[in-house]
């Protein structure tokens, strides 16, 4: 019995061999098709496993946020079939769940295996929720999800805050890019920076460009990571190569011990005595609504929605419009995560004006 099983092992074994080793005798490089081969081969056409290592550092895969709702219309982004639904009927059946859901990954956005290449299931043009279109290119896959759920005209009211998820809904960088969809306050005038206008400046010319040079290795940024910085060699290095390769900016640089590109604004706008790079002017702004000494407009007022170590607390007050503007601009720029880069003439005017609803006293002679 043991010696007919060590046979049968070895035979498979010879076997096997052999499979391997025919095609090279009949001058075949690979016993796999060559469209596995352009994939999944030794020297492969396509770059899979080094997208797949950036992949795996993406917010799609490590952001809890990112796969953790299924029905109520949230599968459509929250899972790899939702999303796959709606690229193909423009819907998902809202009172449905997912059997067996997956997250956002390769075969969300792509579909090698159908279409036989890397072509993006769609590329359509957005409708945001205020019925403004969006229109970059490739980068309308990403604002397909990257944009608010919710409207100001029917949020911002006299009202309470009723929950730390209440607002635009987490992601509206489509919009703010747009420059629409915040509460903009009567009688003031609303503008945007280039980025809205230029062809070039779309969701993946920045996020997926390919770092040059030493850092290049980093599956941590850029490519299918989709982020801008990362830490690299322990320091947290940007990835300005998004900026120069679109002809854009002729050069961008890190500003030297900080994660913010060495960009200058044109004004002082937080007040804080001193012009900065754009990037620490935003940050300066949203400080005053909430940081972490508690000293910020929304942790010192009167019922405030926020502790001092900036807590969402459901104090169930009903606030003036003025105060559920300036909560809901404040998160909407919170939560575009670009501190201004993507839009930061509307970041700007819309943090001025919500500070001064909120503070008859804030000095907001800089607004642009």
């Amino acid at each position: 019995m043991i010696h007919s099983i060590r046979y049968g092992f070895f035979a498979a074994v010879i076997l096997l061999f052999a499979a391997v080793s025919a095609p090279a005798a009949y001058g075949q490089s690979t016993i796999l098709p060559k469209a596995c081969v352009d994939c999944h081969g030794s020297e492969p056409k396509f770059p899979v496993r080094g997208i797949r290592s950036q992949y795996l550092t993406s917010g799609h895969r490590t952001l809890g946020n990112a796969s953790y709702a299924n029905a109520d219309d949230c599968q459509g982004c929250h899972t790899n079939e939702g999303f796959v639904q709606r690229a193909k009927t423009g819907k998902v059946d809202t009172k449905q769940f997912v059997s067996n859901p997956s997250e956002i990954g390769c075969f969300t956005c792509h579909a090698p295996h159908d279409k036989g290449n890397f072509s993006l299931r769609t590329t359509a043009r957005v409708a945001l929720a205020n019925g403004v279109i969006f229109d970059k290119d490739k980068g309308n896959l990403c604002a397909s999800c990257h944009r608010a759920r919710r409207m100001p005209k029917d949020e911002v009211r006299p009202r309470n805050i009723p929950t730390e998820s209440w607002g635009a809904h987490h992601g509206p960088q489509a919009d703010m890019l747009a420059g629409t969809n915040a509460y903009e306050f009567p009688g003031k005038k609303y503008a945007s920076s280039v980025h809205t206008a230029l062809p070039n400046a779309t969701c993946t010319t920045c996020h997926m460009a390919l770092p040059a040079g030493r850092y290049s290795l980093s599956p941590a940024v850029g490519g299918h990571s989709f982020r801008i910085g990362g830490e690299v060699h322990e320091e947290h290095k940007l990835n300005t190569a998004g900026c120069t390769n679109s002809g854009c900016h002729g050069e961008m640089k890190q500003l030297t011990g900080t994660h913010y590109f060495d960009k200058k604004a044109p004004a002082d706008y937080d007040g804080d005595g001193k012009v900065e790079s754009a990037q620490e002017e935003i940050q300066g702004l949203l400080e005053k609504f909430i940081n972490e000494r508690g000293t910020g407009l929304l942790q010192t007022m009167k019922d405030a929605p926020y502790d001092a170590k900036g807590k969402f607390v459901n104090a169930k007050t009903q606030y003036p419009r003025e105060v559920v503007a300036a909560v809901y601009n404040y998160k909407f720029v919170l939560e575009d995560r670009s501190r201004g880069i993507h839009n930061f003439t509307y970041a700007v005017q819309l943090l001025v004006d919500s500070l001064k609803a909120l503070d008859k006293n804030f000095n907001d002679a800089a607004r642009p």
